[in-house]
């Protein structure tokens, strides 16, 4: 059967008109919130890419990606010294953007965070969870997803649940890693613009939702902007 994704999908006729991505990164610290295009393109060269580049100048050698790496006691630039993007900044060095599959897992841990990103915002509390939350752009795709990424620990120091709220281009890529991994199923709803994928424990309880929506304005211009993603994950039993 085809997914009822797909014919909004080609209705939208997505045109690779950007050349970033990272123009769609959201607020970061606070409430999650969306930004005019102008404003999230600023924002995502003054928080992602410069974070990016100053912590390469401070730290030669390039993240890991192996969660249970260990880390070393952050290094702050000197005081004064203000990198501009595009001035002595090498990709090589440049820690990578990471992917869905990379940051989706729960054998991650708080030090990894802290060395995976530049910047992560915390004491972020939820019940009887801790919260990490940090920027996520996962590349320059139109499947590519840019928003804010939280992982949410236990008194074990396990993450216990993760969310991720942005937007994409197509929503194809988060879904079928969500359905293949932790076994997201379509739900009906009563709202068409809605499209919702659960998960349900062994004992049939809520384990996960991920809600998909048209953005409310939808630009031809703007295409990694059309779809809203809400993205909740319960620790798999």
């Amino acid at each position: 059967m085809t997914d009822p994704l797909v014919p909004i999908l080609n209705n939208m006729g997505i045109k690779t008109t950007l050349l970033c991505a990272g123009g769609l990164l959201l607020a970061i610290g606070g409430p999650v919130s969306y930004y005019s295009a102008s404003d999230v393109v600023s924002a995502v060269r003054k928080n992602w890419l410069s974070d990016s580049a100053d912590t390469a100048a401070a730290a030669p050698q390039p993240f890991s990606s192996d969660p249970n790496a260990s880390t070393t006691d952050p290094v702050a630039l000197p005081s004064g010294e203000q990198p501009v993007f595009g001035q002595n900044a090498s990709p090589a060095r440049a820690a990578p953007m990471p992917n869905l599959d990379e940051v989706l897992r729960f054998d991650v841990t708080v030090d990894w965070v802290m060395q995976r990103w530049p910047r992560v915002s915390t004491g972020l509390p939820h019940l009887q969870l801790h919260g990490y939350r940090v920027p996520l752009v996962t590349g320059t795709a139109i499947g590519d997803v840019a928003g804010s990424l939280t992982y949410f620990f236990n008194a074990r120091q396990q993450v216990q649940r993760i969310t991720l709220r942005g937007t994409t281009g197509d929503p194809r890529v988060l879904i079928g890693l969500v359905t293949g991994r932790y076994h997201f199923a379509r739900r009906l709803t009563n709202d068409p613009g809605v499209a919702l994928y659960e998960a349900v424990d062994s004992n049939n309880q809520p384990a996960g939702a991920l809600k998909i929506r048209s953005a409310g304005v939808i630009k031809s211009n703007q295409p990694y902007t059309r779809f809203e993603v809400d993205l909740v994950i319960d620790r798999p039993e």
